[in-house]
């Protein structure tokens, strides 16, 4: 039996119904900017079909013809000229990059501007000669809308002031000067409105596009963030394995070392020497248990430290003991005035102790060592770790080696290698302090 879902654990949504739920915003928004341009339309249409009806029997029938051409013109050439207002309007992020607000005061505005008002005063002087002019006034007011959405404050004021004094002319020569001081109010006021109105649309439009093209930024910015968390993230989990390669590595390899060389020995001397073994033996037996304890603790991401409760000097001696108790003659060295250490900074010097003293034992058939460290620089520490044993060929670029590289490097310091046949072996590890 499938258990019932809990009633309140909604299932994320899909893909398709998050596009859908972007869709209907932008959806709505087409249909209010479609329909306020069907309303610009229906005005100038109404404004010219009315007042042809008032008096229908005075037209002929090529004036007609005229004003209907003229008013489809008309319409045309304003919807046209609101072109780029109307696709940023309608711009959503997911239709690509946001299209910039025209810019006010180009010659196309005024060109448009100059041809709209000689296409609404052709409308004017077709209808006027019938008689009345009716709401033919409302043929001047989109200009004053474009103005607004186009044209700066000055060039906005001038087209005003220009469509006043149109409407002025008009009803002076086509009833006198008698009635302008009652229409020139009205027209006015219906000035006055439609600047205030569409400043305030065009106003929150800008504003508007002026968020979602930030919103589009930011979500493209989230989306590179979250892509640079991914790739961060990865890069600290590699690094994570790396270090905890180098600590068992640097650990466990070097207690597995000298378990192999007290083995070894106990073999060798078990015949005539049984007592001698014996101790090999018992050796190997602790250097088993710290082994066993460096996997525990590498296991348990390794939040120990062979540095705990105890200083760089004091480890490096103890390094020192262990590998005489292997058999190896080591002699430690310390100068300059000893001073506290970060504690990647010990950490990084011990591990390249430990690991020159494996290789002497494991690699070099050395019969002695040195170990030498030096605070003498003011800004950084020395460590150093030579041997008398065969030395190589070439510099080899071991993993513990590799380790101690990739430890030195992120601390800023520098490690180098010096060997040939016959010369002995010698690692220099240099970092900041």
């Amino acid at each position: 039996m499938v258990p019932a879902a809990a009633p309140h654990d909604d299932p994320p949504p899909s893909p398709t119904s998050v596009y859908e739920l972007e869709s209907r915003p932008l959806g709505r928004k087409h249909h209010v900017v479609r329909s306020a341009q069907l309303a610009m339309a229906l005005l100038v249409t109404v404004a010219v079909a009315a007042t042809v009806a008032t008096r229908f029997e005075k037209l002929s029938t090529l004036r007609l013809a005229a004003l209907g051409a003229l008013g489809f013109s008309y319409v045309t050439w304003m919807l046209y000229g609101t072109r780029e207002a109307t696709r940023f309007v309608l711009w959503h992020h997911r239709l690509g990059p946001a299209p910039a607000w025209p810019s006010p005061g180009t010659w196309k505005s005024a060109l448009h501007l100059t041809a709209q008002f000689g296409i609404a005063e052709l409308i004017v002087w077709l209808a006027a000669p019938a008689g009345v002019l009716g709401l033919m006034w409302l043929v001047l007011l989109p200009p004053i809308g474009f103005a607004v959405m186009f044209l700066r404050p000055p060039a906005i004021a001038m087209v005003s002031l220009f469509s006043l004094a149109v409407h002025t002319l008009n009803v002076a020569h086509w009833h006198g000067w008698g009635p302008v001081p009652l229409a020139l109010p009205g027209f006015a006021v219906a000035v006055l409105f439609t600047l205030v109105f569409t400043q305030i649309a065009v106003s929150a439009e800008k504003a508007r596009g002026e968020v979602e093209r930030l919103a589009a930024e930011l979500s493209d910015a989230n989306a590179k963030l979250r892509a640079q968390a991914a790739q961060a993230a990865e890069l600290a989990a590699t690094r994570e394995r790396n270090r905890l390669a180098r600590e068992i590595h640097d650990g466990v390899g070097h207690c597995l070392t000298v378990v192999h060389v007290q083995l070894e020995a106990a073999r060798v001397t078990l015949d005539r020497d049984p007592r001698n073994a014996a101790g090999a033996i018992e050796k190997a037996h602790a250097m088993n248990r710290l082994a066993l304890q460096e996997v525990r603790r590498s296991v348990s991401a390794l939040r120990t430290s062979p540095l705990e409760d105890r200083s760089l000097d004091e480890a490096l001696r103890r390094l020192v003991a262990e590998s005489e108790a292997a058999g190896l003659k080591v002699c430690f060295e310390q100068a300059g005035k000893p001073r506290a250490l970060s504690a990647q900074v010990a950490l990084a010097l011990y591990r390249a102790a430990q690991e020159g003293l494996t290789n002497c034992r494991k690699h070099a058939r050395a019969r002695s060592a040195r170990v030498a460290l030096d605070y003498s620089p003011t800004d950084r520490v020395r460590l150093a770790v030579t041997d008398d044993g065969d030395g190589a060929g070439n510099e080899s670029d071991g993993f513990g080696l590799l380790g101690l590289r990739e430890r030195a490097q992120l601390l800023g310091g520098t490690v180098a290698v010096r060997t040939a046949p016959g010369e002995g072996f010698e690692l220099k590890v240099e970092v900041p302090a």
